[in-house]
């Protein structure tokens, strides 16, 4: 009796062991699956955006926050008035949020971005969409602009690149050598009636050579250091001009009376690229006017100025086999920007929205309340 009710006992605890054994595998079982689908939620979860395969860091979404932001700030300031206050990103102006408005702005960007990239790819080009990679480049750029001015070199642009200033120039070498690749291997093409087209169309606007125009200038500075220190007052002077000069001589005189300088001055094609770096409005009003005809007033360089043209000569037609290599080139040019938008309106987006917004607030230092 004894040993029978031993073996029950053996045979209850064999039975128990067998349960618990069975419970453990399936609590390890159901472990092991709800931390690899967790692990497998944060890592996708842990990146905001891919675009036809390419997945994007939070790193590099966070640089295009950066490029985006003044942008957004300066929208939602002249649009709605809107002060940079420490509410401002969260704040709702006519049902437009500036948070939400940087999230898309960033995203477009870096949708743009991502397809430029992999349309230089398609187009036999290496390169590395990652951020790590477009960082390395900056800095490897900017040691070797800042060793070539050392040396003595010329450097065209900044010794050294902020990451704004280095986005573009990157952007515009990637866009040069996809398009000069696609030209090359075909996918790119201009026929010659579509040149010879546009040089008819626009001969006489585009592909003329700039009048030479002779002018007199009157220049009235107004501030510290100047007979007139408010603009207001100055400008009065200089509308005093404007209404006593009905011809050249009447123009010299006015200017001589109310204490104006007057210069002479000519706008050729020679000088016409100089002055418009130098003094791009005034060159600008020269245009504008005819012969025995005053410009507007206007202010450049911390001075107002008012432009009288005392002759205008004809344009000069530039001939079509001059011309038609830079038209084939602008056509061209217009064909890759067409071909690089519609990969980027095509390109196939997953975006985790909530995942994003969390990234930004972190970025601009914002909590959610």
């Amino acid at each position: 009796m004894g040993k029978q009710k031993d073996m029950a006992i053996k045979g209850l605890r064999a039975k128990q062991k067998q349960v618990f054994i069975l419970l453990l595998l399936i609590t390890l079982t159901a472990v092991f699956f709800l931390v690899g689908a967790s692990q497998k939620r944060s890592s996708i979860a842990s990146e905001p955006l891919i675009v036809n395969g390419h997945t994007a860091s939070a790193e590099q979404f966070g640089m295009y926050l950066g490029l985006k932001k003044a942008l957004v700030a300066d929208y939602f300031k002249q649009t709605y008035g809107a002060e940079y206050t420490d509410q401002f990103w969260t704040t709702s102006y006519s049902g437009e949020m500036p948070l939400q408005r940087l999230i898309d702005e960033a995203k477009a960007e870096l949708t743009k971005t991502i397809a430029l990239q992999q349309l230089a790819k398609k187009s036999g080009i290496a390169v590395d969409g990652s951020y790590v990679s477009f960082h390395s480049g900056m800095e490897a750029e900017n040691s070797r602009r800042s060793k070539a001015a050392a040396d003595g070199e010329i450097v065209y642009g900044p010794t050294s690149f902020e990451i704004e200033a280095y986005y573009s120039y990157y952007m515009s070498n990637l866009e040069s050598a996809t398009l000069e690749a696609m030209q090359k291997s075909g996918k790119l093409s201009v026929p010659d009636d579509k040149v010879k087209q546009a040089y008819e169309t626009d001969k006489q606007t585009k592909y003329s050579l700039p009048r030479h125009v002779k002018l007199k200038w009157a220049v009235l500075p107004y501030g510290d250091g100047a007979a007139l220190i408010n603009k207001n007052e100055a400008l009065r002077v200089m509308e005093q001009l404007k209404k006593a000069a009905v011809d050249q001589a009447s123009f010299i005189d006015s200017a001589k009376q109310l204490a104006i300088e007057v210069m002479d001055a000519s706008l050729t094609s020679a000088t016409r690229r100089t002055a418009a770096l130098e003094s791009p409005i005034a060159v600008q009003q020269a245009e504008r006017i005819q012969a025995d005809q005053l410009s507007d007033i206007f202010e450049e360089n911390g001075e107002l100025n008012l432009l009288y043209c005392i002759s205008k000569g004809e344009p000069i037609l530039q001939s079509y086999e001059k011309v038609k290599d830079a038209i084939a080139s602008e056509l061209m040019s217009e064909q890759f920007r067409e071909i690089a938008q519609q990969e980027s309106r095509l390109a196939t987006v997953e975006w985790d929205n909530e995942r994003a917004e969390r990234l930004a607030r972190s970025w601009l230092g914002i909590t959610k309340l």
